[in-house]
This record gives C-alpha cells, sequence and structure tokens, in this order.
C-alpha cells in the first residue's frame, strides 16, 4: 500500500462528508465553490482550446473557399497547401481533444454523482479521456450519458485529419491564352517577284522556273517526309477554319486499256521490237526491246494542258494542269518485259479548307482538311495585270457555298504554266532502259520504278507543292492560342461535413458539460486529474465513496506538501 507521510504543517483534512453508493438516498450533500466560468479553476483552458479549435477549422475553411477552383500557384505560402492543411487539422484535432479529454474526465464525477456505479467505470472514464480503445470500451460497457458524445468523438477524431485532406483535389486545366507566337501558313495567292520573270520581251516558255516548287516535287515524288513550317511555343490550337491555295492529283492504273491499244513493231531476225501506246489520258508512251540485250523498265511522259502561246483564256480542262503517264516492268533473263503497270495521273489547282489546327512539340496536323467545293468544275477565271509583268492572273470571287465563306482566290498563269513545262522536261519525263543501253536522262525512275505506290507519290508531290504555296511570298499567318496544362484546386465540400460534424459535437459536448456542471455544486470540479482520486475513499463495506469538499486548486496544494512512497 502506499503510505502518505503528511507535512505537520499542512492544513489539517476537514471532517469527511459521506456519499453512499446504494439505493438509500444521502442526508447530507458536500457544496463545492466555484469560480466564474472564465477562471483558471472553472473551464478557461477548455474554453479556450475549443474556440481554438472552432477558430482552426474556420481558418481551414476559409483556406478552401480562397483556392476552390483556382490554380494552384494562387497559394502564396512556401508551405504547400497540402501540408498546411495537414499542420492545421493537426493543430485543430490537438485544441479539440485536450477539451475533450477533460470534459470525458470531468463526466465520470457526473456519472458516479448519479447514482450506484461500479468502481471500475473509474477505469473506464479515464481510459476514455485518453485514446480509441478506452472510448470504445465506455460506449459499450457503460450506459451512455454526456461522456458518450466524447468518445464518438475521440473516434471521429481518427477520422478528421484524412476527410480533410481528401476535400483537396488538384487537377489539371487547360489555360488557353492568344499568343502571336502560334502561327501557320496559309495563301489566297501566289504571285512570284518580278525578278522572277526574266527579261522583258520573255514570253510564257521563257518564264524561269519556281525554285521552291521544284523542290517541293523533288520532296514528294522521293517520298521525303517534311515537316510543317509552324511557330509553335509548346503546345497550341487554332480555332477558325482557313482556306488556302493548293494541289491536288488523281491516278489511276490503266494497264490493260493501254496495252489493248498499243501498237508494235519488230524485226523477228533481228529480235528488235518497239512498241507505242496511248493511255487514256492522252499521254504517249514507248517501249524497247531486244532479245537477250535490253528491255524497257520505266517510261514516264508528261503533257501540258496550260496554253503557251496565249494567257487571256483558260482551257476547257482547267483547273487540270498536267496529265502524267507512267509505264513499269520487270525483265528477265532474256530481257522480256513482265509484270507491267501503267498508271494515269493528273495535278490540279484546287483549294482546301483547314480545320482543327493543333501542335504539340514538333507535331502538327489538321483535324479535317477538305477540298473546298465551288459549287462547279471551274470557279477560276483570267484577268491581264500588266503592271506586274505576269502576263494573265488566274483568280475565283469571294463567294459563300453552304456554310463555308471562300475568299478571293489568284495565282498567276505563268506560274502553272512554268511548272507544267517543268514536268514536260527531261529532268522529269525519262525513259529507263535496262541493259545494253545508254540512258542519257535518269528524271525519276529512282523514285518512281519498280513497286512504289505511285498514287501515293503523287499525292504527296500535290501536298508538297500545296505547302510551298502557303508558305510562299504571299503568305498569311494564322494566329492561334497557347495551351498550358497547369493544376487547379478543387475543393470537395462533401468530404468536410466529416470535421464540421467532429467540432460540432465538441461544442456541444462543451456546452453541456459546462452547463450540468454549473448547474449544481454537489459535484466536485476535479475534471482529470489524478490527484482527485486520493481525496476519495472506498468504504467497501458500506458500498460508497468517502470524499473530501476541497476543489482541485487545495488537493493540489496538499500534494505539493506531501510525500508519498511505494510499500
Amino acid at each position: 500500500m502506499a503510505r502518505l507521510d503528511s507535512n505537520p504543517k499542512a492544513h489539517p483534512y476537514e471532517p469527511p462528508q459521506v456519499s453512499e453508493l446504494d439505493s438509500e438516498p444521502q442526508t447530507a450533500t458536500t457544496e463545492y465553490k466555484r469560480h466564474p466560468v472564465y477562471s483558471p479553476s472553472e473551464w478557461l483552458l477548455e474554453s479556450i482550446s475549443s474556440i481554438v479549435a472552432l477558430g482552426l477549422l474556420i481558418g481551414i475553411a476559409v483556406i478552401f473557399w480562397y483556392m476552390d477552383n483556382k490554380p494552384l500557384s494562387a497559394w502564396r505560402p512556401s508551405v504547400s497547401l497540402n501540408a498546411t492543411i495537414s499542420i492545421l487539422t493537426t493543430a485543430c484535432t490537438t485544441a479539440l481533444m485536450h477539451g475533450v479529454s477533460t470534459f470525458i474526465g470531468q463526466s465520470k464525477w457526473l456519472h458516479f454523482k448519479s447514482g450506484p456505479r461500479r468502481l471500475a467505470d473509474f477505469e473506464t472514464f479515464d481510459g476514455a479521456s485518453r485514446g480509441i480503445w478506452g472510448s470504445i470500451l465506455l460506449l459499450t460497457t457503460v450506459k451512455w450519458n454526456i461522456a458518450t458524445i466524447g468518445a464518438f468523438i475521440t473516434i471521429l477524431r481518427l477520422a478528421f485529419s484524412p476527410f480533410a485532406q481528401q476535400v483537396i483535389l488538384i487537377e489539371q486545366r487547360e489555360i488557353i491564352s492568344s499568343a502571336d507566337t502560334a502561327t501557320f501558313g496559309y495563301a489566297h495567292n501566289y504571285t512570284r517577284s518580278e525578278a522572277d520573270m526574266g527579261l522583258a520581251n520573255a514570253r510564257i516558255s521563257n518564264i524561269r522556273q519556281d525554285p521552291d516548287m521544284q523542290f517541293s516535287i523533288i520532296q514528294g515524288l522521293y517520298g521525303v517526309n517534311t515537316t510543317e513550317s509552324f511557330k509553335c511555343p509548346g503546345e497550341c490550337r487554332w480555332t477558325g477554319p482557313y482556306i488556302s491555295l493548293g494541289f491536288k492529283s488523281e491516278c489511276r492504273n490503266v494497264t490493260r486499256e493501254t496495252l489493248q491499244a498499243a501498237t508494235c513493231e519488230g524485226d523477228g531476225e533481228s529480235g528488235m521490237q518497239q512498241c507505242n501506246m496511248t493511255t487514256p489520258g492522252g499521254i504517249d508512251l514507248a517501249t524497247r526491246y531486244y532479245t537477250t540485250d535490253l528491255g524497257t523498265a520505266y517510261y514516264m511522259n508528261s503533257s501540258s494542258l496550260m496554253d503557251k502561246a496565249a494567257s487571256d483564256r483558260l482551257p476547257d480542262t482547267f483547273p487540270e494542269i498536267s496529265r502524267f503517264a507512267i509505264y513499269r516492268s520487270t525483265t528477265d533473263n532474256n530481257f522480256a518485259m513482265q509484270d507491267i503497270n501503267i498508271t494515269d495521273c493528273s495535278l490540279s489547282l484546287t483549294a482546301y479548307e483547314y480545320t482543327g489546327a493543333k501542335a504539340n512539340g514538333s507535331d502538327f496536323s489538321f483535324a479535317t482538311t477538305r477540298e473546298v467545293d465551288f459549287g462547279m468544275k471551274n470557279p477560276w477565271t483570267s484577268g491581264t495585270d500588266l503592271a506586274i509583268r505576269d502576263f494573265n492572273r488566274i483568280h475565283t470571287n469571294e463567294s459563300t457555298i453552304g456554310d463555308i465563306h471562300i475568299p478571293a482566290l489568284e495565282i498567276g498563269y505563268t506560274t502553272l504554266a512554268g511548272l507544267a513545262s517543268y514536268f514536260e522536261s527531261t529532268s522529269v519525263s525519262t525513259e529507263w532502259v535496262a541493259g545494253n543501253f545508254v540512258n542519257a536522262n535518269t528524271g525519276f525512275v529512282a523514285a518512281l520504278s519498280g513497286d512504289v505506290d505511285i498514287s501515293n507519290r503523287f499525292d504527296r508531290m500535290a501536298a508538297a507543292i500545296t505547302e510551298s504555296v502557303r508558305y510562299g511570298p504571299n503568305m498569311q499567318s494564322a494566329h492561334g492560342v497557347i495551351v498550358q496544362s497547369e493544376p487547379f484546386v478543387f475543393i470537395r465540400w462533401g468530404y468536410f461535413i466529416v470535421p464540421i460534424v467532429t467540432e460540432g459535437l465538441a461544442i456541444l459536448f462543451a456546452i453541456l458539460t459546462i452547463f450540468s456542471n454549473r448547474q449544481s455544486r454537489s459535484v466536485p470540479l476535479w475534471k482529470s486529474s489524478t490527484l482527485a482520486v486520493l481525496a476519495c475513499q472506498n468504504e467497501e463495506g458500506l458500498g460508497h465513496l468517502q470524499t473530501t469538499g476541497k476543489d482541485i486548486n487545495e488537493i493540489r496544494d496538499e500534494a505539493k506538501k506531501a510525500e508519498a512512497r511505494l510499500q
């Protein structure tokens, strides 16, 4: 047992008052001293902690309200938003539980004052004021009372911080801002400089070739992948549709029709044979064969549909500019021609509508690219403009077809005629004979012979020429917007219900506890002090606790003067 050696100068105990726990009513009641609520001896510290907890919760709510639907960059403090909420919720639950644990400790005195109770309930209440397991025991082993609210609060405290953290949802959102640095090219007009026209007496057939278009032709026919010459400092988008001058190609296999109309002449004795044929597109082809010596493996011919003598009128075939025919074959050991393939192609002037342009890094693409439907086969007309010595200019009038507004488009007749002349030159139109033969001009044999997809290569060529027009001397800049991904804060208020309910119960518990203890002075204000137990003595035979009338301050003063030792 523990022996107390009291200081002889200590104030002697007053005659004890007895509070019985049996069914007999008490005839005497001990009166305990009461102080103002704001006194440290009453509920000042507990009230402050409850107010601090409420203030912290309101502060957390204000932060949530301020940051809701705002970029994370709007949070200026050096401590991150999540860390700040974590600190505040920890401080809030600490302040909250300071009062709750004290109120639970005080509730045990109300519990024992209301009637006979098991002495073991002392330990149960004490455990409930300290943690989760004690609160569970209080809920399951003791009849529900005011302290039950405190037990629920202690358990809910576990969910306080996690649910407060769940309130914050950070997601990436696209921020769109206009910028002059986001551009790609399109053109309603294609006009070469006057220096490219040559001498003053130059005719259409004497106009210098357009180097940009020649380069585009080579790129396309060789299947070289090119990148759009756009500008974008990251991720960009362009909203509106854009219409630009362009070219298109069409190809079809005409092997059967062409060979059926072919005429061949040969010398049976020498084994020499020559064949002449015309494709459905009206392009002449010729092949030669010499037994065990040579054979035509490739032949490409082109015909211009532009009138080189007169530029004041457009041909009936316009907007078609040039037609092509490509003959390809493989030869066996005797140079006999096998796997013959003949393809007709054409190149025409047109316009395209580009929509849904977007870029990201080095990638650029259009959502849709479609040819403009002018509502007629040939919307182009010819008109003179001698001021720039470009002979005649070809143009369309501004119009609206359906929901598409088509601006006025214009291009020089000589630009198209010069392009068609280039296709007729030996740089493009040429023959390749396998075997014992001197091939003077190779043209695009390496790019188009064999099993190459001719239709794909001509589509690439038309696309490359179109891009050279879009980024040519009359380029217009399509200005887009920059799309930046930025983290935004979204507040899910539903998760905040748990902290609010926990704080609400804590305030209710504080009010009920203070009010219950202020109603009567018959209950000691000993709260959860362990020293208060020393002021109680269990009369086992009588079944009641014998207590003193001292308040907790007097008990603490005596404890400071008394000495104890475990024996």
